[in-house]
């Protein structure tokens, strides 16, 4: 049976190969592989939307593999069907049981259980933990012990998109593996292999999708692209007093609350790249970033208040500004 802890995976690799931009990354564990120098824990960290967990997964697959095939897996062997079919008994993954919620401790205390028996296809066992930020106090020290006392031919593979978020403690017994924003060019290169006609939108879309590869398809393929053009406009219309504060507000709220949170800060801080702006912006950055972090513990605010209080304050805040530079 399937040893993942919850539902299927929601993103899978086309192949068993990470992406154009992670080939240094993929080059250093595959060095530490040959010279069997791997650490039992590895930490992916980087912004969201690089490709971390896909990444996890190539590596999983490449270490389960019966028939490699130049340091990838080979995609066909008995290990990689059980493994592309979500059954291989020897991976683990662990995830928060809805999305945005906390990994709580008895996910990880089922990771003891998996750890500390035997690898039914006498290979590695492998953990994936996705997002590694998102366990709460409890999880993380229940961890601990797991990571203290490694069990052989064993990889915990914990994929994080906030390192700040990640337990001090968790941290330091894992090796971390970095995930930048990849240069323009090599976004480009592989947006052009992907979507035909990407030129004519992508100074744009690499704004919105702040260099990051995988959110910027996602923009291309779905309508959230259209969305978030329809909230910038949204925005303009509150600065220059085109709409009301209660009927923007009504707006975000069919928006994902994260999301939104996110377009806002992203916008407030292109703002600052422009404009001279009042010194309250400061402190409207800071405030969205706490209410990031309350949603990503679990906060269930009320949607209306908390959108009618933002886009009153973002109204009050943009007639404040300064105008824009000359020049």
């Amino acid at each position: 049976a399937s040893q993942t802890v919850f539902g299927k995976w929601r993103l899978m690799l086309p192949t068993s190969e990470p992406y154009p931009w992670q080939q240094n990354q993929w080059a250093q564990l595959n060095r530490l592989i040959s010279q069997e120098k791997l650490p039992h824990a590895l930490v992916l960290c980087g912004p969201r939307h690089l490709g971390k967990e896909q990444f996890g997964y190539a590596l999983a697959q490449r270490l389960l593999c019966d028939n490699q095939q130049g340091q990838v897996a080979c995609g066909v062997c008995k290990q990689c069907s059980l493994f592309t079919s979500q059954n291989h008994p020897d991976v683990l993954r662990i995830v928060p049981e809805e999305e945005g919620k906390a990994i709580r401790i008895d996910r990880i205390r089922q990771l003891s259980d998996f750890t500390e028996k035997t690898a039914q296809q006498s290979g590695w066992k492998i953990v994936i933990i996705s997002p590694a930020d998102a366990m709460n106090i409890n999880a993380a020290n229940a961890l601990l012990k797991t990571l203290e006392e490694p069990a052989r031919k064993t990889l915990l593979i914990l994929v994080c998109h906030q390192l700040s978020r990640l337990s001090a403690t968790v941290r330091s017994r894992c090796q971390k593996v970095v995930f930048p924003v990849p240069a323009p060019a090599e976004v480009h290169a592989w947006l052009s292999s992907k979507i035909a006609d990407c030129d004519s939108n992508e100074a744009e879309l690499l704004q919105y999708a702040e260099g990051r590869p995988l959110l910027a398809l996602e923009f291309l393929q779905t309508d959230l692209l259209e969305i978030r053009r329809t909230f910038d406009k949204m925005l303009d219309e509150l600065a220059s007093g085109q709409l009301s504060a209660i009927v923007a507000a009504q707006k975000c709220q069919s928006l994902d609350t994260l999301m939104a949170i996110d377009w806002l800060y992203s916008r407030l801080a292109l703002e600052l790249k422009t404009k001279e702006m009042h010194p309250g912006t400061y402190r409207y950055l800071d405030r969205l970033i706490q209410i990031k972090r309350r949603l990503q513990a679990g906060g269930n605010p009320n949607k209306s208040l908390l959108w009618e209080e933002l886009m009153l304050d973002w109204q009050h805040l943009l007639s404040l500004a300064p105008p824009k530079r000359a020049g």
